[in-house]
Parts: C-alpha cells; sequence; structure tokens
C-alpha cells in the first residue's frame, strides 16, 4: 500500500475542481479501499497528519471501511491503533476531527466488544471523562456518546453506572460541551430503558429534564446556534419514547418552551423551535396537553400574540418565522385538541383583536380564525354568525396587508364552511369586487397581484359551497372581472384566475355555458406549454380548471374539448412536472365520472397512465447524515409522512468523498421524493374514482389494479395506505354492482347469503379483508383509519353481507369497532400508548371523525345483517348508550342518530332492548341541543314502531307526546319533520293509544315536510292508515290534504320513495273519485 500516494488522493478530494476530485474518487475506490491495509493508512492519516481537513475526511473515510476490514487486520497492529486513536483524540485540537476520531473509536468498539476485545476502553474513557482537565472531560464525554449511538444495546446492563455519570456531567460547572455531550447521551440511551419494568431509571431520566432545561437556556443565552439546535433536538427526541421518561417536568417543559418562544428578546430561530416542539408536543402528546388546566387556552392565546408579529415580509420571506411558526401551532391546536379548549380562547379574544388599532393583531385574528376552520369546522360553523361581520368588516380595512390576510382567512374558511357562509353572500362578493378594484389599478405591483389572487382564491373556495342559485347572480359580471385576469402579465395570477372560473363553473352548471367556448380559447393555448416553471404550474392550473368546467356544465356541451384535453394530458405526463402530473390525474377522475367512463380509447392510455405512476420502482431512500448531525436521528426518521432509513456507516459505499460540507441537500432530495408518493397518493385516489364512474368498462383493468394496489396498504407513506385502501373497497363495490345488474339479483340482509356471488368476487373480497385486517386493528394515522371505516361501511349499506362470510372479518370488525367506540384503538392513543390520560372528556373533531365514521359501520353492519344484527348489538349497546349521555352534543346527537339507525335495521330484533333504549331516548327528546333533539324524535318512533315490547313503551306514550308538542313548534334542525315522522310511527303502531283528533291537525299543518324526506314515508302510510280505519279527524282534513297530496307529488322527485309516492297516488285516485 502506497500511503503517500493515499495522502496525495486525499488531499487532492480537497481540491475545487470537480474533475480532479472524480479521478481521486475513482482511484481511491478502485486501488485502496477494497484492501485492509487502506483502512491503516487512513487511521494513521488521521493520528498523524498535519492538516486538519486530511485528518477530518480519513476519519470520515475509515469510518466507512471499519467494518468491512476491522476484522482482517492483525490482532498485534489492532492493539497499536487502539492506543494510538486515544492519544491521539486527547491531544487533538480541531473540534470536528475529535468527533470524527470518536466515531471511527465507536465503530471499531462495537467489533471489539462482540469478540470481547478491548476491555479497557470504557474504563479510560470513564477516566477521561471524570477527569479535573476540562479538555479531557470533553472528549471523554463525547466518546461515550459516539459508542452509545454506535451500539446502545451494549451498555443494556450498564445504565445505572452511565446514569450515574451523566448525574455529574450534565451539571460540569465548567464546560458547555460536556453538559451537550451528555444530552446527547441521554437522548441516546431513552431507547433502552423499560418504563414498565426500570422504574428507578425512569426517575432518573426524569430528573435529567430540569438540568437539561439548564444547557438549553445556557445555550439560548450565549447564542451558541450549534449547541441550541442538538439542545432542541434532544427534547424532540424525548417525544419519540414512552412520556414516563419526562412526565414529571412535562407541564414545566412547556411553560418554559411557551414563554421561551413569547419572548421577543429571543432571537427568532429560537422562538421559532420553541413553537416547534410545543407543535409536536400537541401532536403526540395531546392528551397530556388536554390534562394540563388552561393549558390549551394559553398556547392560543400566546400563539395570537406571536402571529401579531406579522410583517410585510413575512407575506414575502419563505423562511419559517416565529409568526408563522404560531400559525402552524394554532392549526396543529385546532387539529387536535377539543374546541372549547383552543378555538372558545380566540373567539374571546377575536373583537379585541379585530378592532385593535395595531394591523398585525388585526391580521392574526382572522388569519387564526381560517386556520381553526380546518381543524374544527364543526365548531366554527356554529359561530360564523358572530363572526362574519367582523370578517366582512376586516376585507374592507383601510391596510391593504389587513385586507390581504382577510381574504387568505376568507379563503380557508370557504374550503370548510362555504355552505355555512350563504347569508353572507351580498357582503363577501361585495367587498370581493372592492378590493378587485383597488388592485386593479396597478395590476403590476406585486401587492395587488397577490390581492387579485386572494380574491380568486376566495371565488375558488367558496363558488361551490355557496350553491348554484346564489353564484348564478353573479356569475355574469364575476366571469367577466375574472376573465380579463388570464391575459394578466403574472402567471400566478393567470392560474388562480383559471382556478376561479373553474369554480364558478362547477356551482352554476349549465349557466355556464353561454361563457364556455370563449373560457375555453381563452384558456387553451396554456394547455400547449412544455417548459418552464411558472408556465407548467399554470398549465396545471388550467388543466385542474377544465376537469371542473366539465363536471359543471355536463358531457354533452363538453363533447368538443374532451378528447383533445385527453390528448394533452396523456403528453403532460412526460414534461417531467410533478404538479402537472397531479393535476392530470384528476382530470382523468372528473372526465370519467362526468362520462362515466365513456371515453373510447383514451380509458386504456387513463388506465396505463395511473399503472405506470405505482409501478415506478421507489429507491430505498436513504439519508447520509453530516458528522456532526449523527447521533440525534434515529434509524428510521420521517420526512413529510415518509419513512426514510438513515445510513450506517457499513451501508455507505461508492459515494463522493468531497461530503465534507453540513449542508441541506440530502434533505431537499427526499422532500422532494416524499412528492413522488405524493404523486402515487392522488394516483390510487383516481385509480379508484375511474373504476367506480367506469362500473363494467373497467373490467380488463380490475385484476391489475388489485395486484397493483393491494401492496400500497402496506406503503411507509400514510397517503398511501389510505388511499389503497380506499380503491380496494370501492372497486370491490363497483365488482359486486356490475354482477347484480348482470345476474339481476339484489343482495338481502343476513346470513348465510340468499345467492351465491361469482367466484372473482369472493377471490376479490379474499384480497381486501387481508389488506384491511393487516391495518385496521394496528394503524396508528387517524386519517387512514377513518378511511377504512368510511369504506367499509359504504361497502356493507352498497353491497350488503357477502363480505362478512370472509374468515374472521366479522369478528375482526366488532373486536376493532369497540376499540375505536371505547377509545382505545392505536390511531386514539398519544404516542405512547400508556392509555393514562385516555379518558379526559372531549376530544378534537378529526378524533370524533374516527369514532363517528366507526359508528357508521355499526350501521353498515345492521343494514347487511338485518334482524341479525340484535347479536351483535349486544356488544355496543353499553358503549353507544353511554355515548348518549356525553357531555359533547355532536358526540350526543350522533349516538343517538346511531341508536335510530340500527334499530331501523333491526326492526323487531330490537324487542329485548326496549328498556334499556327507552329511557335514555326519554332524556334526549328534551337535550338541550337542537340537533340530538331531532334525531332523539326519530329514535323514538323507530323503536316504538319496531319493538314487539309494548308493554315497556305504552305507558310512555303521553310522556312521549308531551316531549313531541313544543318539537312541532321549532323551525331548525329538521325538528318538526322528524317530530311528525314519530308521532306518526306511534299512530301506525297503536292508534288507539294517541289524541288523533288532537295531534292530526297541527301535523297536516306541516306538510310536505320540507328538510327530512324520509319521514315522508311514516307520515303518509299513516295517513293513509287513518283512512283505512275511516277514522273521522282525517276525513275531516280531506280538503286540506287534496292540496299537500298534489304538492308532494310534483317536484322535487326525491321527495318520495316509489313505494310512498304509489300509497299516495292511490289516496289520491280514492278521494276524488
Amino acid at each position: 500500500m502506497d500511503h503517500q500516494k493515499l495522502i496525495e488522493l486525499l488531499q487532492a478530494c480537497q481540491i475545487p475542481d470537480t474533475q480532479k476530485v472524480k479521478a481521486a474518487t475513482a482511484e481511491l475506490r478502485k486501488n485502496f479501499y477494497p484492501h485492509p491495509d487502506s483502512l491503516l493508512g487512513l487511521l494513521h492519516a488521521v493520528v498523524t497528519h498535519s492538516e486538519p481537513t486530511v485528518r477530518m475526511l480519513a476519519a470520515v473515510q475509515a469510518l466507512r471501511l471499519v467494518p468491512q476490514h476491522w476484522r482482517n487486520i492483525a490482532d498485534n497492529q489492532k492493539s497499536s491503533v487502539r492506543n494510538e486513536l486515544l492519544t491521539a483524540i486527547v491531544r487533538e485540537q480541531d473540534a470536528k476531527c475529535r468527533h470524527g476520531l470518536s466515531r471511527v473509536i465507536a465503530a471499531i468498539a462495537t467489533f471489539d466488544f462482540e469478540q470481547g476485545q478491548w476491555s479497557d476502553l470504557l474504563p479510560s474513557v470513564i477516566q477521561l471523562t471524570t477527569s479535573d482537565n476540562i479538555a479531557h472531560r470533553e472528549v471523554g464525554s463525547y466518546i461515550i456518546f459516539s459508542l452509545l449511538e454506535a451500539n446502545p444495546t451494549y451498555f443494556e446492563d450498564h445504565l445505572s453506572k452511565l446514569f450515574e455519570l451523566f448525574a455529574k456531567t450534565i451539571r460540569d460547572p465548567q464546560s458547555r460541551d460536556v453538559r451537550v455531550n451528555t444530552m446527547l447521551s441521554i437522548s441516546a440511551v431513552l431507547m433502552l430503558v423499560d418504563c414498565d419494568e426500570d422504574v428507578q431509571s425512569v426517575k432518573t431520566v426524569q430528573e435529567f429534564v430540569p438540568a437539561m432545561v439548564d444547557v438549553l437556556k445556557d445555550a439560548v443565552d450565549s447564542g451558541d446556534d450549534e449547541r441550541i439546535q442538538q439542545s432542541f433536538d434532544v427534547f424532540q427526541s424525548f417525544l419519540a419514547y414512552d412520556s414516563a421518561l419526562m412526565s414529571r417536568y412535562f407541564k414545566d417543559l412547556v411553560q418554559f418552551m411557551l414563554d421561551l418562544a413569547s419572548n421577543t428578546n429571543a432571537e427568532d430561530d429560537v422562538r421559532t423551535q420553541a413553537l416547534s416542539f410545543l407543535t409536536q408536543c400537541v401532536k403526540y402528546r395531546r392528551m397530556k396537553i388536554q390534562a394540563i388546566s388552561h393549558m390549551g387556552d394559553q398556547l392560543m392565546r400566546k400563539s395570537l400574540v406571536i402571529l401579531s408579529e406579522l410583517t410585510d415580509d413575512d407575506d414575502d420571506d419563505e423562511d419559517m418565522t416565529p409568526a408563522r411558526s404560531a400559525l402552524s401551532l394554532i392549526d396543529q391546536l385546532a387539529t387536535d385538541l377539543p374546541p372549547r379548549l383552543v378555538i372558545v380562547p380566540l373567539l374571546n379574544e377575536f373583537p379585541a383583536y379585530a378592532s385593535s388599532q395595531l394591523p398585525g393583531q388585526r391580521r392574526a385574528c382572522v388569519l387564526a380564525l381560517g386556520t381553526c376552520a380546518e381543524g374544527a369546522p364543526e365548531f366554527v360553523s356554529t359561530q360564523i354568525a358572530s363572526v362574519m361581520p367582523t370578517v366582512l368588516n376586516l376585507l374592507k380595512d383601510p391596510d391593504q396587508s389587513v385586507r390581504y390576510s382577510a381574504l387568505l382567512g376568507l379563503i380557508r374558511l370557504g374550503e370548510d364552511l362555504s355552505d355555512s357562509m350563504s347569508s353572507y353572500h351580498d357582503g363577501i362578493m361585495t367587498a370581493l369586487v372592492l378590493n378587485l378594484d383597488a388592485a386593479s389599478s396597478n395590476e403590476t405591483d406585486k401587492k395587488n397581484a397577490d390581492i387579485i389572487r386572494s380574491v380568486c382564491g376566495a371565488i375558488d373556495s367558496l363558488a361551490e359551497g355557496l350553491g348554484s342559485e346564489i353564484m348564478a347572480k353573479y356569475g355574469e359580471s364575476m366571469i367577466h372581472r375574472i376573465g380579463t385576469f388570464l391575459s394578466h402579465p403574472d402567471p400566478k395570477v393567470k392560474s388562480s384566475a383559471a382556478g376561479a372560473l373553474g369554480a364558478i363553473a362547477a356551482s352554476i352548471k349549465s349557466a355556464f355555458n353561454p361563457y364556455l367556448k370563449q373560457t375555453m380559447e381563452a384558456m387553451s393555448s396554456y394547455l400547449m406549454a412544455e417548459s418552464g416553471e411558472d408556465e407548467l404550474a399554470l398549465r396545471s392550473s388550467v388543466c385542474d380548471s377544465m376537469g371542473r368546467i366539465a363536471v359543471g356544465v355536463g358531457a354533452q356541451e363538453f363533447s368538443p374539448y374532451v378528447m383533445p384535453l385527453l390528448m394533452a394530458s396523456e403528453k403532460a405526463l412526460h414534461l417531467g412536472n410533478a404538479r402537472l402530473r397531479e393535476t392530470t390525474f384528476i382530470l382523468w377522475s372528473q372526465l370519467a365520472t362526468v362520462y362515466e367512463g365513456d371515453l373510447g380509447e383514451s380509458i386504456a392510455g387513463i388506465f396505463k397512465g395511473l399503472f405506470d405512476s405505482l409501478e415506478l420502482e421507489e429507491e430505498e431512500l436513504q439519508l447520509d447524515v453530516p458528522e456532526d448531525q449523527q447521533g440525534l436521528i434515529d434509524e428510521e426518521i420521517v420526512v413529510q409522512g415518509k419513512k426514510i432509513k438513515v445510513k450506517s456507516a457499513d451501508e455507505i459505499d461508492g459515494e463522493d468523498t468531497d461530503g465534507m460540507d453540513d449542508d441541506d441537500d440530502d434533505w431537499d432530495e427526499y422532500v422532494g421524493v416524499s412528492a413522488q408518493a405524493l404523486e402515487k397518493e392522488i394516483a390510487l385516489e383516481v385509480l379508484g374514482d375511474v373504476i367506480y364512474a367506469a362500473k363494467e368498462k373497467s373490467a380488463p383493468y380490475i385484476e391489475k389494479t388489485v395486484e397493483l394496489v393491494a401492496p400500497f396498504t402496506e406503503h411507509s407513506y400514510e397517503g398511501c395506505r389510505k388511499t389503497a385502501i380506499g380503491t380496494l373497497w370501492r372497486t370491490y363495490a363497483c365488482v359486486w354492482d356490475v354482477m347484480e345488474k348482470q345476474a339481476g339479483v339484489k343482495w338481502e340482509p343476513g346470513l348465510p347469503l340468499k345467492f351465491e356471488p361469482v367466484a372473482n368476487i369472493v377471490k376479490l373480497g379474499e384480497i381486501v379483508c387481508t389488506a384491511t385486517l393487516h391495518l385496521w386493528p394496528f394503524e396508528s394515522d387517524r386519517d387512514s383509519v377513518t378511511e377504512v371505516n368510511r369504506s367499509v361501511a359504504f361497502t356493507l349499506k352498497a353491497c350488503g353481507p357477502a363480505i362478512l362470510g370472509q374468515k374472521d372479518m366479522m369478528e375482526q370488525i366488532i373486536t376493532i369497532l369497540s376499540t375505536i367506540i371505547t377509545r382505545s384503538h392505536p390511531c386514539q392513543m398519544d404516542l405512547d400508548e400508556d392509555g393514562e390520560d385516555q379518558e379526559i372528556q372531549g376530544s378534537s373533531e378529526w378524533d370524533w371523525l374516527v369514532v363517528d365514521t366507526a359508528l357508521d359501520v355499526l350501521i353498515g353492519l345492521a343494514c347487511a345483517l338485518g334482524p341479525q344484527f340484535a347479536e351483535v348489538w349486544k356488544v355496543f349497546e353499553k358503549p353507544t348508550i353511554k355515548l348518549l349521555s356525553s357531555n359533547e352534543a355532536i358526540e350526543r346527537s350522533t349516538a343517538v342518530g346511531v341508536v335510530a339507525e340500527c334499530v331501523s335495521y333491526m326492526g323487531s330484533g330490537v324487542t329485548p332492548y326496549t328498556s334499556t333504549l327507552l329511557r335514555p331516548l326519554l332524556h334526549r327528546l328534551s337535550d338541550e341541543d337542537k340537533e340530538t333533539k331531532s334525531n332523539a324524535a326519530y329514535a323514538t318512533g323507530q323503536l316504538v314502531y319496531h319493538s314487539e315490547d309494548a308493554k315497556t313503551y305504552l305507558p310512555a306514550y303521553t310522556e312521549i307526546l308531551g316531549k313531541l308538542e313544543p318539537l312541532l313548534q321549532i323551525k331548525d334542525a329538521r325538528l318538526q319533520d322528524n317530530a311528525a315522522g314519530c308521532l306518526c310511527r306511534m299512530i301506525l303502531a297503536h292508534p288507539d293509544q294517541v289524541p288523533i283528533a288532537d295531534v292530526l291537525p297541527a301535523l297536516v299543518d306541516l306538510l310536505p315536510l320540507k328538510e327530512d324526506y324520509e319521514e315522508n314515508k311514516p307520515v303518509y302510510q299513516c295517513l293513509h292508515k287513518l283512512y283505512v280505519l275511516s277514522n273521522p279527524t282525517v276525513q275531516e282534513l280531506t280538503p286540506k290534504l287534496i292540496g299537500v297530496f298534489q304538492q308532494v307529488l310534483g317536484p322535487p322527485e326525491e321527495q318520495l320513495e316509489s313505494e310512498t309516492r304509489e300509497v299516495v297516488q292511490e289516496m289520491v285516485r280514492i278521494l276524488t273519485k
């Protein structure tokens, strides 16, 4: 081995000449690194070379070669190498070189310890760590960290000794490095602590927390950016382990971070990292946060204060600032904590902030409100009446930055609550026009362009929710105004205008026809772009807009454009633009839906494009972490929901040696690959859309779809898991629907099945169930579980009980639903899953959605099983009745609705449960919440109608009638309709027990029903029965009823089911003879 040549090549790798670096690297890999002597040569350079850069590079390369060659070094040489390394690290003056040496020592020790060698290393290192010499302590403490990082399990039986050492070094009075190195070591050792068995270790780690806070404080006070980052990373790492490790001081730590984030004298980066830690706490320790009195309130209020620091620079700057980080925290609070804890405090502050003299406060309140709408749409929708007048005022604020923020807030509100805002359409549209006019005076000004884009964004988010009738009033003027922006010089404005026009078309439908040709011609030229980031982004927006226009105007009107658009979309896939690929997929979904899959030869191209996307090989993502960041990251990390494997030294081979700069290029690369996973998520979703829309036309592609989609249910990215499982279930539902139509049969409730499904359906069901049961019981992602719930519920209602015949499916569904409804499923637990705080009252709306959709699966079971469901109800009666008495109105109303639906499907099977259901339902008839009362009326009617236990419910008839009487007067929450339905079911069950002469006139005054057409069935069955019984009261009301019958037989068609329509028509025929 030519050692001098080795050194020369290492030096050549430092020259800023790409070609020379590549040549040197190639020679090192070919002629040196394959040989064990190269490791000795590198180690010799590490301990003897005069240039720090060469020593550092030699250490990096030696670290990579230790796993390959150390075993092949002669024992007598190993001994001298070990001694030289320890001697060299003590005298090394360069910090990076010391760290590199430490890692080499740790890598060698990993192999030596396995062989029972280098037994004197640990005593030597501990001696260094406890030395009176500061430099020695710094060296020793970093070697310990490197050893723990490289081979933590070796120290599993030495925790008490390590903790004894850390107790001293974490409080080293002279060296900041020793204290930070100890923090890093504590983080590395957390994985070894068994919180269930090793109580003493848990207590010891807990006691490190205050000292670690002191280390962070010191780093902040001294402005040491590197140690600040390391300290925050250690605190973040605690969130990945059992919460018991910091539970004793968790409240104090959260308070400290909140105070630090609120401290305007601290550096922005420090405050941003503190806010990031708090955001992660809310996400992964939501139950712990919820359990701290007033903490949600405090987090929201202080986040608002920080958000008020917004400046115009924040609008332009893409870097994370305290204000932006505060908005992220607000988003997380709304998503993961109950609205009463975080949104009520915002609403309490809202008026004062909105009327503040400070523009920053006016901006903050409306941005926070819009952000909260996504996390808690149901709750915020109930507050629209109180906040919208203020929002409208802020849209007309004299300060342009406030108006801009108000528009952004309005966009967020519109995305989730546009239907709740319809009564304010005049004020909204007036404000939008005023903003457009103000911004149009100088369209080239960037801030004016931002206003125009935001107005278009607001229309985009509001149009479909406001509805066709309202939007038609503004259609012509808005189309002309926004259409002019398709020729704006700023491509981003053009994109926003295209989005707004698409939304208007989707909303006003055929009323857009007069503008269709002109709009399509104005946008079509942008579909030709094949390069340029802004140009392709505009092409993407136009593609999306045209899909929405197609949905709006319908198949016939759009037919001249569909084939050219499909051809352009297939070409778009090959332009290397991720967003354009995704919008192309979405366009296919829209066109497949509009044309019911009848897209000629293009349907084959659509499936090919989607299959190609799913078949793209994903590399095993690996991250080569910079030397000074190793050990802060576990073997697998998550970037944007994507698991990434971190390379260990022995996995790194054949790579450029010019890698000493600690830059972020690696991270950027993997965020980009994460976008690839996002593309597959969309492709999976669209594949399900296309199959379900195309029905039998998708038959040739079903087998390959299932083959490609099923593996994605185990993908590392939760978005792919969620969409894959949804597409599998939709594929099953589609194939079942086609089979029923072709066979001319319809499923019936109950098992065994009344007819045997074809073999391919059974096989498909097996695949779907196997994939589902691998995911559903264990999935920790809330949205994925919600998607499974929705898919199973829909399929049970659409396809009946066949899927329940799959192996273990019925038992597993019951077990999984039980865990979800009792809030003990993995997706409902904090990350550590200790369950300690799970009984805290209240949940976020997204948490509740998991339970809500699980209850919908319960209804699906009732639908599929019919009377047999009575046996299943035994399992769910208690947890459902418990929900009936929840403190949260949404939980009570939902639970009552579930009872009603289940009773409806199980019919007389409900009889044994009459007494346990009747009393809570009677109580809910007087509930303070209107929705709950309305559902209770529906449920009570179902129980009385279906139960055969008359001796239990008949004594309550008078009480029920008394509670229904006031409900018949309330024009809200479908109360009149559901009360009328209940009353009619009571009459149908026992006409002799109801004072018909007293109640029927009031009932007829409510007809025809305006909101809940489902209740028309019992109403007209009841009237028919009374006529059959020759009831005098109904006969007296005939003149009035004739008019009602005529109205209900007219539009809208969906007022009456076909069976009920025949009943009404029969009454009309008899009464008009």
